[in-house]
């Protein structure tokens, strides 16, 4: 930062004022080109006027006049602020600058690099706030950046008076850090009771701290420009070549799973703050569930039982086949409900395999002995059978028998019973392109497993 110049800031503020001034005569700019064509005099005039009223508003001393004497009046910064609890409060905004480090695996707003500012107040008094925000080129830093850490480079730089220009320049210092030395809250803010220490319960002390949460915009809106990255054409694009097996134009992308979205101020988020107008009162909530314990299936396969793929089975899979039977019912050919169609099997194949692992790892070698189990699956499920003495044959016959070809059938056949059975008006139309289908799809997860587990699948 200690490189920035002077001229560098004076650019900056410029180019602020600039662009404020083309965006206020846009349309006058153009009405003044056509009466010029047309030689209207008289529009000529008045549109002049009309534009050299705008640009004396925004000369450097008029505007920054303006703007340290009304619009910092009228504004209040923060990185939490009230008005997210209840767009009607009167509390204090905070500007939360904390040093300490969080620990591992949690995230805060001490977490994000150069924390934005949030604002809000008179919403006429906002472009004050795009002020600050103003960025210096070629570099990382805005120019509230220089404001807060008294920047040797201001000098000068708000008005012709050095004097005066430093006077501005501390009004607006005091305006971001924002240094409350009352704190004010409201009604409609939400107020928590917290124990000072264990005798406020223990001996019934009433000893409690008031906490008054505010909203953490400044945290929010970084979240919300990261998430909004996976709704951006390039990710859009990814994710589609990905869906045609674009080969030549793979790239990563991304997506979140169990997003959703509080939306605050209605129509107006302005009345929220400046931070929630930028995301159109858009505000992404993160899933906040209880964990998930990861424990063994439970499932018992009977002595008796002479396929995997029985009714204990259709219950163990249960919501998975809920969901290939919702992606049938759709009743659509389109890319998206046959890449449904696929995510939906994986979830069955899954669950398969999860049972196979299950019985693999916990079940004693050669517990299928004493199993009417067909010979395929009892290969399949009971791979280490054939390293134990006496069982050469088994291992033989394992290894001179496709028996992958016949788990494929099985468990094709059983997909297509249960979608009959589901859809009777449509069972003759599940015929051999998806028997098939289910085939190739548990192939290619055979062959995975024998890669990752060699011995197992031969």
């Amino acid at each position: 930062m200690n490189s920035i110049t002077k001229s560098e800031v004076d650019q900056a503020i410029q180019n602020f004022l600039s662009d404020q001034i083309n965006k206020k005569t846009e349309a006058e700019v153009k009405k003044l080109e056509k009466a010029q064509i047309m030689g209207n005099v008289t529009e000529i005039e008045e549109l002049t006027k009309q534009i050299n009223e705008v640009k004396e508003k925004y000369d450097l001393n008029t505007w920054i006049n303006d703007a340290a004497n009304r619009m910092a009046k009228q504004l209040r910064f923060g990185t939490h602020i009230s008005k997210g609890i209840h767009p009607d409060s009167k509390g204090d905004n905070i500007n939360f600058q904390e040093t300490n480090e969080l620990p591992e695996n949690l995230v805060g707003s001490q977490s994000t690099e150069l924390t934005s500012l949030d604002a809000n107040g008179n919403a006429a008094a906002l472009p004050l706030a795009s002020f600050f925000n103003t960025e210096i080129e070629c570099t990382s830093y805005k120019l509230r950046d220089l404001i807060q850490q008294e920047h040797p480079a201001l000098k000068g730089c708000f008005a012709n008076d050095i004097a005066i220009s430093d006077q501005y320049a501390q009004i607006f210092k005091d305006t971001l850090d924002n240094q409350i030395k009352t704190p004010k809250t409201d009604a409609r803010n939400k107020q928590l009771l917290w124990p000072a220490n264990s005798d406020t319960i223990e001996m019934n002390s009433d000893d409690y701290i008031c906490l008054v949460p505010l909203h953490p915009s400044a945290l929010v809106n970084r979240l919300y420009q990261k998430i909004s990255k996976k709704y951006s054409e390039e990710n859009k694009q990814a994710r589609e070549n990905s869906k045609k097996k674009n080969t030549d134009k793979a790239q990563a992308y991304f997506s979140i799973n169990n997003l959703a979205m509080v939306k605050l101020g209605g129509t107006k988020p302005q009345n929220i703050s400046q931070l929630t107008s930028s995301q159109g009162g858009r505000n992404y909530l993160l899933p906040s569930l209880p964990p998930q314990i990861n424990t063994k299936p439970k499932f018992h396969l009977g002595s008796k039982q002479t396929s995997l793929f029985n009714k204990n089975l259709n219950y163990y899979c249960y919501t998975s086949i809920q969901h290939l039977f919702n992606v049938i019912e759709e009743q659509k050919n389109t890319v998206d409900t046959r890449t449904k169609r696929k995510e939906a099997l994986e979830e069955i194949i899954n669950k398969v395999f999860e049972i196979a692992d299950y019985i693999q790892s916990t079940y004693e070698p050669g517990w299928s002995t004493n199993h009417t189990l067909e010979w395929p699956q009892k290969y399949w499920l009971d791979p280490d059978r054939a390293l134990l003495n006496d069982e050469e044959k088994f291992k033989a016959d394992k290894e001179k028998t496709d028996w992958a070809s016949d788990i494929e059938h099985a468990f094709a056949g059983w997909i297509n019973s249960l979608i009959r059975k589901k859809f009777p008006a449509i069972k003759e139309d599940i015929a051999d392109p998806e028997y098939a289908e289910w085939r190739k799809t548990l192939r290619r997860r055979i062959k995975a497993s024998a890669r990752n587990n060699e011995g197992t699948f031969k």
